[in-house]
């Protein structure tokens, strides 16, 4: 090889290899500070099977085993970064060192909501007995979905706010009366926290099923009055399959809440 090429790409390696050395840095430095902020969110609980590591010589450790895999397997060197390894205003990803119960070393993801605030779903019931669903184009399954309103908590935000303003926003009204139902974890092996389920009653009158410019840009595209009979059949039929529908429907038919309309 050409000695200023052999110059070349051992002074591009050293670059790539500091590039990698800062990113690993500032993605445990932003780890550490969300550390000391939410403590809670680090804890290792008395019973449990999986221990998230946090001396710094076995993060090291563990970043560069699983980099080292990952790279055998195809992926980006970067993939065993230990840290807050994206943040965007919605959501923060972190990847953990951990010890499972074997013994064995390894990462695990976990996704945290950015406000720190639940988000909320409520169900929608009018004041005439029928239950509100919104027809709504999800992005991330590129289809359409029969739901009802949910959303982000906003930070400083509880979760009645966050449900009465999701009515506002999706279905253009205000709960006459809101109930709460229960939490709701939506995916525990994926996402940290807990969601908010409500049932919000609707004043027949002031509701309208035209959906606003604003919940178009949403992606709702119809907005659709139901008997509880009909809801019923659309469950059955699977035309509703979101998860929030689902459990707040089950915690308000639990909780006695909903009747059959005439």
């Amino acid at each position: 090889m050409n000695r200023s090429h052999s110059h070349e790409a051992h002074d591009g390696a050293d670059s790539e290899g500091t590039a990698s050395r800062a990113r690993r840095i500032a993605r445990l430095a932003a780890y550490d500070e969300l550390r000391e902020r939410h403590p809670d969110m680090f804890v290792n609980p008395p019973g449990g099977t999986i221990d998230i590591l946090l001396d710094p010589s076995d993060q090291e450790r563990v970043a560069r085993e699983t980099s080292e895999l990952a790279v055998a397997l195809g992926f980006p060197e970067e993939s065993g970064d230990i840290g807050l390894v994206y943040r965007d205003p919605y959501v923060r990803v972190l990847r953990d060192a951990v010890r499972f119960p074997s013994g064995r070393t390894g990462t695990y993801i976990r996704i945290v909501p950015e406000s720190g605030a639940p988000g909320a779903a409520v169900l929608p019931v009018l004041s005439d007995g029928r239950l509100v669903l919104l027809h709504h184009f999800r992005h991330a399954a590129r289809g359409w979905r029969w739901e009802i309103p949910r959303g982000f908590g906003a930070p400083g935000e509880d979760g009645s706010e966050a449900a009465r303003r999701e009515l506002r926003e999706e279905l253009g009204c205000d709960a006459v009366d809101l109930t709460y139902l229960g939490p709701m974890s939506s995916d525990t092996g994926l996402q940290a926290g807990h969601d908010e389920l409500y049932l919000g009653r609707v004043d027949a009158a002031a509701f309208q099923d035209t959906p606003s410019a604003d919940a178009r840009e949403e992606g709702i595209g119809n907005i659709r009055p139901v008997s509880l009979e009909e809801f019923e059949n659309m469950l059955l039929s699977g035309q509703i399959s979101d998860a929030y529908t689902l459990a707040a429907y089950g915690l308000a038919r639990a909780r006695d809440l909903l009747r059959p309309t005439d």
